[in-house]
C-alpha cells in the first residue's frame, strides 16, 4: 500500500498531446495517465503488459519510461495503429514519401477535386464540399434541402416551405443528398465559401460514374452486428463501409492507397498506412457540419448528421502527415547524429485476453489495462470502417461486449463476466508473485462495477484494493458533454489491486457486500468542492471509489441516481458544458 501512496487520487492527463491525437481509436488513455503508475509498480527494464491493448498507448508509455511491453488485443485495428506509432521513421524520409505518394494519386484522379473560384475564374482545388439531406414532405412530395432552411445558429426549420405542414425528421422520407457549396482559397490566402458551379456538379457526376468505385475496398454491415440496429443502417440502406464515402472521396482514397502500398521501405510504408486509415473518419460523410465550426465524427456510432463535409482527402492527409511526423519526435525525440531510428522492445500479439498463450507463468511485473466497457462500445464493428482497407478484420465473437439486441443479447451479462473472470485469471497467471495490475473502466451502472469487484476477487487478487484513482481525460466528446443530461459517464476509475506473494494466504477476510447506495451518494454530495467535483460523473466516480474501498457492490448504482441527488441538493448542471455550475458549488461552500 506504502508503494501507491503518492500516487495522486484524481489522475489529469488531457487527450491534447501530438500521440494521442495523430490517431483516433475507441476510449484511449493518454500516456501521460499510465506513465505514473507504470513508475510506480515497475523498475526501469522490467516488464509491463496489457491484454485489452488498443492501440498500444501502454506500449508507449512504457516505451517512454524505459520499460519493455508486451500487448495484445484481438483488434486487427489496434496492432495496426500500435504498430504504425511504434515504426521509428526519419522525418525527412516520412515527408519526402508522403509527398510524393500524393503527387502520385493527384495525377491518378485527374480534375475531379478542380473547381472555378468564384471571384476571378482561375481553377483551384477544393478544400472540402458542404453536403445536406434532403427530406420529402410527406403531405405535399415537396423536396425540403435541410442546409437551405437552416437559421444562422443552425437550428432547423419548423415546418414545410411549401405547405407549411410540420417538419419531423424521424417521420420524413429521406431523398438524394446534394452538394450545397464549397470551400476554396481565396485571391487573398483566406478561406472563401462559395455556390457550386456547372464545373462542380459535372466533376462531382463524373466521379459518380468512374469505374473505379467496383475496386473500394468495403465491408458488409450485417445485421447481426450491434450497430445495425443502433445505428438504423438498413433503413437508410448505409449497410457496406464504402457507402460512407462520397464517390470523389472514395477515388482519391483508393489511389492514395494504391501509392502508399507500393513504397519500398517497410517502416515508411507501415507510418504512411498508418497515416491513411487516421484519415478515414474525416474523410468520410460521418465529418460534421455545424454552424460554428466541424464536429468532427463520432468514432462510437455510425452517425452521418444531416449537413456533412466531403473533405479533399490529399489536404486531410497531408496535414496527418505532419502530425504523424510530430508524434513520432514527442515519442522517440527528434532525430540526430546521436538519435537514429531503432526498434523498441515492444511487441503486440493478436489474442484472446482470456488466452494469453503467448505469456509464460509468472514473467510480468505489471499489468496496466482497460478493458471494453460493458455495452457501452462495440470496438470491432466500428473497426469495420478502418479493417475494410487493412484486409483484416477483428474476431467479433471473442469481444468483451454486453450486447442489448438481437439474438446475442440473451445470456450476454453472464458471457462478459465469464470473459472478463478469464482475462483476469490470466493477468493473475502471468504476473510474478506480490506484482500488481491496474484496470481502467468506466461504466454508467453500478452491476457492471460489481461485476468487475467480483471477477477481480474470484482470479485470486487480494480483496483490499492497493489504490483507487479517478481518471479525468479532461477534454469531452460530443457524447461525453451531454453528461448530466444523458447519463453519460465522462471519467473512469483506475483500480490497483495485487497478487499475493507466493507463501502469502489469499485475504478473503472481508467479502463483497451490498452498500447503502443512498447514504454513499449522500456522503459524495456533502463532500462536493469546485476543485474536486467539476461534473455528475465525478461524483458518481466518488461514490464508486468509497463503495470498492469499502468491499461494497452496489448493483442498484447507476448515474441518473446521482443526477437526481444533485438535483434535490439544490445543483444544477450546464447544458453546454456537462459540468456542475460554478455558482451553486460557491454557494454550498459558503
Amino acid at each position: 500500500m506504502a508503494k501507491a501512496a503518492s500516487l495522486p487520487e484524481t489522475i489529469t492527463a488531457p487527450r491534447t498531446d501530438p500521440i494521442y491525437n495523430c490517431h483516433s481509436y475507441l476510449t484511449k488513455v493518454p500516456i501521460e495517465a499510465i506513465k505514473p503508475f507504470i513508475e510506480k509498480f515497475t523498475e526501469p527494464g522490467e516488464s509491463v503488459a496489457d491484454f485489452f491493448a488498443g492501440s498500444g498507448m501502454t506500449g508507449l508509455a512504457a516505451l517512454s519510461t524505459g520499460r519493455s511491453a508486451r500487448l495484445s488485443d484481438i483488434s486487427a485495428l489496434g496492432q495496426h495503429i500500435a504498430l504504425g506509432y511504434l515504426q521509428n521513421v526519419d522525418s525527412s524520409k516520412l515527408r519526402t514519401e508522403g509527398d510524393r505518394v500524393l503527387s502520385v494519386a493527384r495525377k491518378a484522379i485527374g480534375n475531379l477535386y478542380n473547381t472555378k473560384r468564384a471571384s476571378d475564374g482561375k481553377t483551384q482545388e477544393v478544400i472540402r464540399t458542404v453536403w445536406s439531406f434532403t427530406y420529402i414532405c410527406p403531405a405535399c412530395s415537396s423536396p425540403l434541402v435541410y442546409f437551405e432552411h437552416l437559421d444562422k445558429k443552425g437550428k432547423p426549420p419548423a415546418t414545410c416551405p411549401s405547405c407549411r405542414g410540420p417538419f419531423t425528421k424521424r417521420l420524413w422520407t429521406r431523398g438524394e443528398d446534394v452538394p450545397v457549396s464549397v470551400v476554396v482559397d481565396g485571391e487573398d490566402g483566406k478561406q472563401v465559401e462559395q455556390r457550386l458551379s456547372e464545373y462542380d456538379h459535372k466533376a462531382i457526376k463524373k466521379a459518380l460514374g468512374d469505374k473505379r468505385l467496383d475496386e473500394i475496398p468495403s465491408q458488409k454491415i450485417e445485421q447481426h452486428r450491434e450497430m445495425y440496429s443502433r445505428s438504423g443502417l438498413a433503413k437508410v440502406g448505409m449497410t457496406e463501409t464504402r457507402k460512407f464515402f462520397s464517390s470523389r472521396n472514395a477515388i482519391a482514397l483508393l489511389e492514395l492507397w494504391k501509392a502508399i502500398n507500393a513504397v519500398k521501405s517497410k517502416s515508411v510504408r507501415q507510418k504512411l498506412r498508418f497515416a491513411f486509415t487516421a484519415i478515414l473518419p474525416r474523410a468520410s460523410k460521418r465529418y460534421q457540419w455545424s454552424a460554428q465550426r466541424p464536429l468532427n465524427a463520432q468514432n462510437q456510432t455510425y452517425y452521418i448528421a444531416p449537413v456533412y463535409y466531403e473533405w479533399n482527402v490529399f489536404d486531410l492527409y497531408s496535414r496527418k502527415v505532419n502530425a504523424a511526423i510530430s508524434a513520432n519526435e514527442e515519442l522517440f525525440g527528434k532525430p540526430s547524429l546521436f538519435n537514429a531510428p531503432g526498434n523498441a522492445d515492444v511487441s503486440y500479439e493478436l489474442a484472446s485476453a482470456d488466452k494469453l498463450t503467448h505469456l509464460a507463468n509468472n514473467s510480468i511485473d505489471y499489468v496496466f489495462t482497460d478493458p471494453p466497457f460493458g455495452s457501452n462500445i462495440f470496438y470491432s464493428d466500428m473497426s469495420l470502417f478502418h479493417e475494410a482497407w487493412l484486409g483484416r478484420l477483428t474476431d467479433y465473437k471473442s469481444e468483451a461486449v454486453v450486447h442489448t439486441t438481437g439474438k446475442r443479447k440473451n445470456g450476454a451479462e453472464e458471457r462478459y463476466q465469464r470473459l472478463l473472470q478469464k482475462s483476469f485469471e490470466e493477468a493473475w497467471r502471468v504476473l510474478k508473485p506480490g506484482k500488481h495490475m491496474s484496470v481502467v473502466f468506466g461504466n454508467s451502472s453500478g452491476r457492471i462495477w460489481g461485476l468487475v469487484q467480483r471477477a477481480l476477487r474470484d482470479a485470486g487478487f487480494k480483496s483490499t484494493p492497493v489504490h483507487v484513482a479517478i481518471l479525468d481525460k479532461g477534454q469531452r466528446s460530443v457524447k461525453g458533454l451531454s453528461s448530466g443530461s444523458e447519463s453519460v459517464v465522462t471519467v473512469d476509475l483506475i483500480l490497483t489491486v495485487q497478487k499475493p506473494l507466493r507463501n502469502e494466504e489469499r485475504d478473503d477476510a472481508r467479502a463483497l457486500v451490498s452498500g447503502d447506495k443512498q447514504a454513499l451518494i449522500k456522503q459524495a454530495v456533502r463532500e462536493l468542492s469546485t476543485v474536486e467535483a467539476r461534473n455528475p460523473s465525478h461524483v458518481y466516480a466518488r461514490v464508486l471509489r468509497k463503495a470498492i474501498q469499502k468491499h461494497f457492490v452496489l448493483d442498484d448504482l447507476h448515474l441518473g441516481d446521482v443526477l437526481v441527488s444533485l438535483r434535490n441538493a439544490g445543483y444544477s448542471v450546464d447544458p453546454k458544458t456537462g459540468g456542475l455550475l460554478e455558482a451553486k458549488l460557491e454557494e454550498a461552500a459558503a
